[in-house]
């Protein structure tokens, strides 16, 4: 794929890259509980928004395409949420979504 200094490199930002997922998945699982407890609480919208944006970028780059689509997913219905508080069908639909991007980070963890 490249040159072998160049793969080296890549290999060691994607061994970086996957030694954080434990951080994001429990970052993204504290904004969800959240959440559950307190409702359409702003800040975690907003954290759990920029946590999805950065895992939905930066996925492809290292191959986890499943785990990026559903970060992408998540991404959109928080963005809606982001200029009007999500109404309790929404937040049900961040939730759900919220929970298979953790589920996902999970196994991508467990696998690694």
């Amino acid at each position: 794929m490249f040159p072998d200094d160049h793969q080296d490199k890549f290999d060691r930002l994607r061994r970086h890259f996957m030694s954080g997922l434990p951080q994001r998945e429990a970052e993204i699982e504290d904004y969800t509980a959240t959440l559950l407890e307190h409702g359409p609480d702003r800040p975690a919208l907003e954290g759990l928004h920029l946590a999805a944006h950065k895992l939905a970028g930066i996925c492809a780059t290292y191959g986890l395409h499943q785990l990026g689509h559903l970060a992408e997913k998540a991404e959109a219905l928080l963005e809606r949420g982001a200029t009007q508080e999500p109404c309790e069908a929404s937040m049900q639909d961040i939730l759900v979504a919220t929970d298979l991007l953790s589920e996902e980070l999970g196994s991508v963890i467990d696998t690694a």
